[in-house]
């Protein structure tokens, strides 16, 4: 035989529903509040919208003469190794953007 329920039911609550909420669409305060566009002008906001509007990616740096730019050689497997300057490769996997830069290759 199964051992007995050990909770107790609870005592019903006479709660009464919240009453009902109307709305009135003809309400002229929420297109009052929809056309203030003074926040516009304040300078924070648009400082904001500068920063977000120019792209802050920094231009590529060209590198000093004598240090010797890196050169990606793809394998058979598909994937790209950085070939150091005695022609070894180092161990780790990369793979190339769309826009022809590289990036480490991660399995996630």
């Amino acid at each position: 035989m199964p051992p007995l329920w050990p909770f107790k039911k609870k005592a019903a609550v006479d709660e009464k529903p919240p009453a009902p909420i109307a709305y009135d669409r003809n309400n002229d305060h929420s297109a009052e509040i929809l056309a203030d566009t003074s926040h516009t002008d304040s300078q924070d906001y648009k400082a904001a919208m500068a920063a977000l509007s120019n792209p802050h990616l920094e231009e590529p740096t060209e590198q000093p003469s004598g240090v010797p730019e890196k050169e990606y050689v793809q394998s058979n497997d598909g994937y790209w190794y950085l070939k150091k300057a005695d022609g070894s490769f180092e161990p780790e996997v990369y793979v190339k953007n769309e826009d022809g830069t590289y990036r480490l290759f991660s399995a996630n």
